[in-house]
């Protein structure tokens, strides 16, 4: 992208009024400036699922990981992100905020779906997001099973995922999302059915 390009697409971040757009936005302009250098940017986490849920969630940063190799150097995502104008650094060149927004820039990315990555598209790139199935069950797992703990905040962003895929306004492969469930990486069952039927019994509720 030429610097002219850039400072258009940042003049769209700034005058979107919607926080969701206005992530998006940013990420696809993040994400085609490593992508001309040969990178492959992918969101991650509650930054996907804010994404996925169109705001319902909202995370209140970007993480983007990287998929395979070449991975981005420190020095290589500092030069790439300071093409972008008024953007600040905070911290070895992973976290960055310009416009009154956060992004924070990852490691490879570590995923169990066999599904392809979900593609977005904004005026200036292409925002790629971990599938959603393995964005639901680590969500679930970070909520209800990770150390053994219950998250609250993460709890609510599992609940606003799986809404979402219930209600059938995200597509999802529910055996795909149960063989993720099942892996080692997570080994969830019982946590994601607890969800499922309470996000199930809510819906319903509210519909009475």
């Amino acid at each position: 992208m030429t610097a002219d390009e850039i400072a258009t697409a940042l003049k769209l971040v700034r005058e979107e009024t919607d926080l969701n757009s206005k992530s998006l936005l940013l990420a696809g302009l993040v994400s085609e400036l490593f992508r001309e250098r040969g990178f492959e940017p992918v969101v991650v986490g509650g930054s996907a699922i804010e994404f996925y849920t169109d705001g319902a969630y909202m995370s209140g940063d970007t993480d983007i990981c990287w998929t395979g190799w070449p991975q981005p150097s420190i020095d290589e995502r500092g030069e790439i992100m300071r093409q972008i104008p008024g953007i600040q650094c905070r911290g070895a060149n992973k976290s960055w905020t310009v416009e009154g927004l956060w992004v924070d820039l990852l490691g490879e990315i570590d995923y169990r779906s066999e599904k392809e990555f979900s593609r977005f598209y904004t005026p200036h790139g292409e925002v790629r997001l971990i599938p959603v199935e393995d964005a639901l069950v680590e969500r679930i797992y970070s909520a209800r099973k990770w150390v053994g703990r219950y998250d609250e905040k993460d709890d609510d962003c599992a609940k606003k995922i799986m809404a979402a895929v219930v209600s059938g306004r995200l597509p999802i492969d529910w055996n795909e999302a149960y063989r993720v469930a099942a892996s080692s990486k997570f080994d969830c069952v019982p946590e994601f059915n607890a969800v499922k039927t309470e996000v199930e019994a809510e819906l319903a509720k509210s519909k009475s």
